[in-house]
């Protein structure tokens, strides 16, 4: 069984697929979840739990670097592990790493990025991005 995410094609010609109701925050992040493998989600948030018990600061500050680090170069390598012979899979792998990318920002974006500022993260554009990768990965082909 292949693990790589695609999405269902709306037939547009049907009115039951102009009859969704207006998509919420959950809605967008739950979507760029799909993306990413479970077991990368998983690990990533039971490690990025245990950064805060790291004693040093300093330590605590590069332990959560590298464990985000980790999350983003081994989502395309589990998933191209894992991922059927004779699917296609090459924009797949590139927009699940990105899909990540946004994610972890929207999730734990606030903890990374107080490692350099306490000001530098924004819910709102943690939001803003959310909604544009939704929407641009809806138009990107999984099919190469």
């Amino acid at each position: 069984m292949g693990r790589l995410f695609y999405e269902k094609q709306l037939d547009l010609t049907q009115p039951k697929a102009f009859a969704g109701e207006g998509q919420n925050f959950n809605d967008y992040l739950n979507k760029v979840a799909r993306l990413i493998p479970s077991e990368i989600i998983g690990g990533y948030l039971t490690m990025i739990g245990f950064v805060g018990s790291v004693k040093n600061i300093h330590a605590q500050n590069i332990t959560a670097w590298v464990v985000f680090a980790l999350g983003l170069i081994l989502t395309p390598f589990y998933l191209n592990n894992v991922a059927e012979a004779d699917k296609p899979k090459r924009n797949h792998l590139i927009l699940s790493t990105i899909a990540f990318l946004v994610w972890a920002y929207v999730t734990t974006g606030k903890q990374l990025l107080a490692t350099i500022s306490p000001n530098i993260f924004d819910q709102a554009i943690a939001s803003i991005v959310l909604v544009a990768f939704s929407l641009i990965s809806a138009v990107t082909p999984l099919n190469k």
